[in-house]
C-alpha cells in the first residue's frame, strides 16, 4: 500500500470553507480506510468507519454539505473504498453496533 494520502475527495475550491471541511473528509478516509500509522489507534480507525458508515447521522450529512458535497456522493465514494478494501459489512455493523453502546451511556 502506497505511503501517499489517500485522495478520494480532491476537488479544487477557491473557498476556503469547503477546502477545510473536505480536509475533515479526507482525514476520515485516511483514518479509517489508509495504511495503520503510530499516531492512529484501533479505535480511531474504527471511529472513523462508524463515521463514514452511517449516512443518515446528522455529522455525516453535515460535514458533506459543508465539503460542498452530496452525502449520496460520498457514500457512493465510501462504499467503493470498502469494496476496494475488501472490508465486510458484517465487520462494520458489528464496529458500528459495538460503538453504539460505547456512547449509548
Amino acid at each position: 500500500m502506497s505511503k501517499e494520502p489517500m485522495k478520494v475527495l480532491t476537488e479544487e475550491s477557491p473557498d476556503p470553507e469547503k477546502r477545510l471541511w473536505r480536509a475533515v473528509l479526507g482525514q476520515a478516509f485516511e483514518d479509517a480506510f489508509g495504511p495503520a500509522r503510530y499516531e492512529k489507534t484501533v479505535n480511531d480507525r474504527r471511529d472513523a468507519q462508524v463515521f463514514l458508515t452511517d449516512y443518515t447521522a446528522d455529522s455525516f450529512v453535515t460535514v458533506c454539505e459543508n465539503a460542498g458535497f452530496d452525502p449520496s456522493f460520498v457514500k457512493k465514494r465510501v462504499e467503493k473504498t470498502i469494496d476496494q478494501n475488501q472490508i465486510s459489512r458484517d465487520y462494520l455493523l458489528n464496529i458500528k453496533q459495538e460503538w453504539s453502546k460505547k456512547y449509548a451511556k
